[in-house]
Protein backbone atom coordinates (compact mmCIF):
# COMPACT_ATOMS: atom_id res chain seq x y z
CA UNK A 1 0.00 0.00 0.00
CA UNK A 2 1.46 3.05 -0.69
CA UNK A 3 2.73 5.78 1.61
CA UNK A 4 0.03 7.42 3.26
CA UNK A 5 -2.54 5.57 1.84
CA UNK A 6 -4.87 4.02 4.21
CA UNK A 7 -7.42 0.84 4.39
CA UNK A 8 -10.31 3.92 4.39
CA UNK A 9 -9.08 5.10 1.69
CA UNK A 10 -8.52 1.68 -0.09
CA UNK A 11 -12.16 1.11 0.99
CA UNK A 12 -13.06 4.05 -0.51
CA UNK A 13 -11.76 3.72 -4.11
CA UNK A 14 -13.58 0.08 -4.42
CA UNK A 15 -16.74 1.70 -3.24
CA UNK A 16 -16.37 4.12 -5.82
CA UNK A 17 -16.10 1.29 -8.71
CA UNK A 18 -20.02 -0.73 -7.52
CA UNK A 19 -22.34 -0.91 -10.39
CA UNK A 20 -24.88 1.44 -9.51
CA UNK A 21 -27.63 -0.88 -9.93
CA UNK A 22 -26.13 -2.91 -7.34
CA UNK A 23 -25.42 0.71 -4.97
CA UNK A 24 -29.51 0.88 -5.36
CA UNK A 25 -30.20 -3.30 -4.23
CA UNK A 26 -27.41 -2.82 -1.32
CA UNK A 27 -29.14 0.28 0.29
CA UNK A 28 -33.17 -1.04 -0.32
CA UNK A 29 -31.72 -4.44 1.28
CA UNK A 30 -30.40 -2.58 4.17
CA UNK A 31 -32.28 -2.22 7.88
CA UNK A 32 -30.84 1.23 8.21
CA UNK A 33 -32.03 2.66 5.17
CA UNK A 34 -35.26 4.27 6.16
CA UNK A 35 -35.80 6.45 3.29
CA UNK A 36 -34.08 6.32 -0.16
CA UNK A 37 -34.38 8.59 -2.85
CA UNK A 38 -33.68 7.41 -6.13
CA UNK A 39 -34.04 9.91 -8.89
CA UNK A 40 -32.97 10.21 -12.92
CA UNK A 41 -34.25 10.56 -16.13
CA UNK A 42 -38.05 8.66 -17.07
CA UNK A 43 -37.93 5.03 -18.20
CA UNK A 44 -34.32 3.45 -16.40
CA UNK A 45 -36.23 1.15 -14.14
CA UNK A 46 -36.74 3.21 -10.70
CA UNK A 47 -40.07 1.88 -9.88
CA UNK A 48 -39.08 -1.35 -11.34
CA UNK A 49 -36.08 -1.53 -7.91
CA UNK A 50 -38.49 0.36 -5.49
CA UNK A 51 -41.06 -2.61 -6.09
CA UNK A 52 -38.72 -5.00 -6.64
CA UNK A 53 -35.42 -4.76 -4.85
CA UNK A 54 -34.44 -5.60 -0.76
CA UNK A 55 -37.12 -5.89 1.50
CA UNK A 56 -40.43 -6.64 -0.31
CA UNK A 57 -40.56 -10.15 0.66
CA UNK A 58 -43.78 -9.00 3.51
CA UNK A 59 -45.34 -6.86 0.10
CA UNK A 60 -45.67 -3.18 -0.18
CA UNK A 61 -47.99 -0.02 -1.03
CA UNK A 62 -47.21 2.27 -3.47
CA UNK A 63 -48.46 5.53 -4.81
CA UNK A 64 -47.86 7.94 -7.95
CA UNK A 65 -48.41 11.95 -6.87
CA UNK A 66 -49.96 13.79 -9.33
CA UNK A 67 -50.92 17.62 -8.92
CA UNK A 68 -54.29 16.29 -7.73
CA UNK A 69 -53.09 14.24 -5.36
CA UNK A 70 -54.88 14.94 -1.48
CA UNK A 71 -53.10 14.33 1.72
CA UNK A 72 -56.55 12.30 2.64
CA UNK A 73 -55.86 10.06 0.31
CA UNK A 74 -53.11 9.10 1.21
CA UNK A 75 -53.30 9.17 5.18
CA UNK A 76 -57.05 7.99 5.10
CA UNK A 77 -60.82 9.13 5.25
CA UNK A 78 -64.24 8.09 6.83
CA UNK A 79 -66.91 6.06 4.54
CA UNK A 80 -70.37 5.98 5.44
CA UNK A 81 -71.79 2.98 5.80
CA UNK A 82 -75.20 3.49 6.34
CA UNK A 83 -75.75 6.45 8.82
CA UNK A 84 -71.73 5.34 10.18
CA UNK A 85 -68.81 6.62 9.17
CA UNK A 86 -66.30 4.64 9.31
CA UNK A 87 -62.69 5.21 9.26
CA UNK A 88 -60.81 3.55 6.71
CA UNK A 89 -56.66 4.08 6.55
CA UNK A 90 -54.44 4.98 3.60
CA UNK A 91 -51.46 3.52 1.93
CA UNK A 92 -49.33 5.61 4.63
CA UNK A 93 -50.78 4.55 7.50
CA UNK A 94 -51.10 1.18 6.10
CA UNK A 95 -47.43 0.78 5.22
CA UNK A 96 -47.06 2.15 9.03
CA UNK A 97 -48.83 0.00 10.87
CA UNK A 98 -47.66 -3.16 8.87
CA UNK A 99 -43.99 -2.39 8.91
CA UNK A 100 -44.28 -2.45 4.95
CA UNK A 101 -42.10 -0.67 2.37
CA UNK A 102 -43.86 2.37 1.46
CA UNK A 103 -43.09 3.59 -2.51
CA UNK A 104 -43.86 7.27 -3.57
CA UNK A 105 -43.61 7.64 -7.41
CA UNK A 106 -43.38 11.04 -8.58
CA UNK A 107 -42.56 13.53 -5.38
CA UNK A 108 -42.07 16.84 -6.82
CA UNK A 109 -45.83 16.47 -7.86
CA UNK A 110 -46.76 16.58 -4.24
CA UNK A 111 -48.89 19.21 -2.95
CA UNK A 112 -48.42 21.67 -0.06
CA UNK A 113 -50.50 20.05 1.92
CA UNK A 114 -49.15 16.64 1.02
CA UNK A 115 -45.59 17.34 1.94
CA UNK A 116 -47.06 18.85 4.71
CA UNK A 117 -48.24 14.91 5.58
CA UNK A 118 -44.74 13.50 4.37
CA UNK A 119 -43.25 14.93 7.22
CA UNK A 120 -44.37 12.91 9.83
CA UNK A 121 -43.98 9.99 7.50
CA UNK A 122 -40.49 10.18 6.93
CA UNK A 123 -39.67 10.80 10.28
CA UNK A 124 -36.82 8.41 11.78
CA UNK A 125 -37.94 5.59 13.81
CA UNK A 126 -38.17 7.24 16.91
CA UNK A 127 -39.60 10.46 16.36
CA UNK A 128 -42.30 9.44 13.97
CA UNK A 129 -45.44 10.07 14.67
CA UNK A 130 -49.26 10.62 12.74
CA UNK A 131 -51.92 11.68 14.47
CA UNK A 132 -55.58 11.16 12.25
CA UNK A 133 -58.71 12.75 12.05
CA UNK A 134 -60.06 10.43 14.29
CA UNK A 135 -57.94 10.67 17.29
CA UNK A 136 -55.82 7.71 16.64
CA UNK A 137 -51.88 8.40 16.87
CA UNK A 138 -49.77 5.99 14.09
CA UNK A 139 -46.42 4.97 15.12
CA UNK A 140 -44.21 3.03 12.79
CA UNK A 141 -43.98 -0.72 13.07
CA UNK A 142 -40.57 -2.48 12.43
CA UNK A 143 -39.52 -3.30 9.52
CA UNK A 144 -41.16 0.26 7.97
CA UNK A 145 -39.35 2.10 5.28
CA UNK A 146 -40.21 4.36 2.52
CA UNK A 147 -38.47 4.59 -1.10
CA UNK A 148 -39.09 7.59 -3.30
CA UNK A 149 -38.66 8.03 -7.28
CA UNK A 150 -38.42 10.69 -9.33
CA UNK A 151 -36.65 12.84 -12.00
CA UNK A 152 -35.25 15.43 -10.74
CA UNK A 153 -32.38 15.98 -8.18
CA UNK A 154 -32.64 16.24 -4.26
CA UNK A 155 -32.01 19.96 -4.42
CA UNK A 156 -35.14 20.54 -6.34
CA UNK A 157 -37.05 19.57 -2.60
CA UNK A 158 -37.54 21.52 0.22
CA UNK A 159 -34.47 21.30 2.26
CA UNK A 160 -37.19 19.98 5.02
CA UNK A 161 -37.54 16.97 2.97
CA UNK A 162 -34.21 16.44 1.71
CA UNK A 163 -32.66 16.20 5.40
CA UNK A 164 -35.14 13.18 5.87
CA UNK A 165 -33.23 10.79 3.08
CA UNK A 166 -30.94 8.63 4.08
CA UNK A 167 -29.69 8.00 0.38
CA UNK A 168 -29.59 9.54 -2.65
CA UNK A 169 -28.91 7.07 -5.50
CA UNK A 170 -28.91 8.22 -9.08
CA UNK A 171 -29.58 6.37 -11.92
CA UNK A 172 -27.90 7.19 -15.58
CA UNK A 173 -28.55 4.26 -17.36
CA UNK A 174 -31.52 1.81 -17.69
CA UNK A 175 -31.62 -1.26 -15.51
CA UNK A 176 -29.71 -4.76 -17.36
CA UNK A 177 -33.39 -5.95 -17.57
CA UNK A 178 -35.12 -3.20 -19.31
CA UNK A 179 -33.94 -3.86 -22.84
CA UNK A 180 -33.76 -7.95 -21.93
CA UNK A 181 -35.97 -9.45 -25.03
CA UNK A 182 -34.96 -6.44 -28.11
CA UNK A 183 -33.74 -7.56 -31.38
CA UNK A 184 -30.13 -7.87 -31.42
CA UNK A 185 -29.26 -5.02 -33.31
CA UNK A 186 -32.00 -2.64 -31.31
CA UNK A 187 -30.30 -3.45 -28.48
CA UNK A 188 -27.41 -2.03 -29.60
CA UNK A 189 -28.49 0.90 -30.60
CA UNK A 190 -30.04 1.14 -27.57
CA UNK A 191 -27.00 0.52 -25.39
CA UNK A 192 -24.95 2.93 -27.26
CA UNK A 193 -27.55 5.57 -27.43
CA UNK A 194 -27.53 5.76 -23.34
CA UNK A 195 -23.71 6.86 -23.82
CA UNK A 196 -25.23 10.07 -24.89
CA UNK A 197 -25.73 12.44 -22.10
CA UNK A 198 -28.55 14.81 -23.50
CA UNK A 199 -31.68 14.93 -24.17
CA UNK A 200 -31.46 12.81 -27.46
CA UNK A 201 -31.35 9.49 -25.00
CA UNK A 202 -34.31 7.06 -25.52
CA UNK A 203 -35.65 5.31 -22.65
CA UNK A 204 -35.89 1.57 -23.21
CA UNK A 205 -39.92 2.05 -23.05
CA UNK A 206 -39.83 3.72 -26.23
CA UNK A 207 -37.07 0.74 -27.62
CA UNK A 208 -39.82 -1.63 -27.02
CA UNK A 209 -42.56 -0.05 -28.85
CA UNK A 210 -40.45 0.17 -31.28
CA UNK A 211 -39.48 -3.33 -31.08
CA UNK A 212 -43.46 -4.29 -31.09
CA UNK A 213 -44.83 -1.70 -33.86
CA UNK A 214 -41.81 -2.49 -36.73
CA UNK A 215 -43.14 -6.17 -37.33
CA UNK A 216 -46.62 -4.86 -38.07
CA UNK A 217 -45.65 -1.44 -40.07
CA UNK A 218 -42.34 -0.96 -40.80
CA UNK A 219 -39.40 0.34 -39.14
CA UNK A 220 -39.61 3.64 -40.69
CA UNK A 221 -43.12 3.87 -39.79
CA UNK A 222 -42.88 2.68 -36.28
CA UNK A 223 -40.44 4.97 -35.54
CA UNK A 224 -42.65 8.04 -37.13
CA UNK A 225 -45.36 6.31 -34.20
CA UNK A 226 -42.92 6.49 -31.33
CA UNK A 227 -41.23 9.81 -32.01
CA UNK A 228 -43.07 11.92 -34.41
CA UNK A 229 -42.15 12.46 -37.92
CA UNK A 230 -38.50 14.68 -37.22
CA UNK A 231 -37.21 12.75 -34.62
CA UNK A 232 -38.56 9.71 -36.06
CA UNK A 233 -36.59 10.00 -39.06
CA UNK A 234 -33.19 10.77 -37.58
CA UNK A 235 -33.96 7.92 -35.51
CA UNK A 236 -34.63 5.42 -38.49
CA UNK A 237 -31.78 7.12 -40.63
CA UNK A 238 -29.33 6.84 -37.51
CA UNK A 239 -30.68 3.13 -37.15
CA UNK A 240 -30.25 1.99 -40.39
CA UNK A 241 -32.43 -0.70 -39.90
CA UNK A 242 -34.83 -0.37 -42.60
CA UNK A 243 -33.87 -3.53 -45.06
CA UNK A 244 -32.90 -5.75 -41.80
CA UNK A 245 -36.05 -5.36 -39.82
CA UNK A 246 -38.83 -7.96 -40.22
CA UNK A 247 -41.73 -7.64 -42.71
CA UNK A 248 -44.44 -6.19 -41.40
CA UNK A 249 -47.67 -8.35 -40.78
CA UNK A 250 -50.21 -8.75 -43.08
Amino acid sequence: MPRGHTARDERHAMTQKIDEWQRIENALSCIHVRVAYIWGKPGLGKTYAAYRFGRVENGFYAVTLTQDTGAAELRGHYLFKGRDAVWHHGPFVRAMLEGKRLVINELRHASGDVQDQLFPVLESPETARLTLPNGETIQPAPGYHCVITDNVPPEDHSEALRDRFVCRLLVTRPHPGALEGLDPALRRAAEAGFAIEDDRQISPRDWRSLQNLFPLFGMLEASYMVWGLERGQMVYDALKLGEKAPKKRG
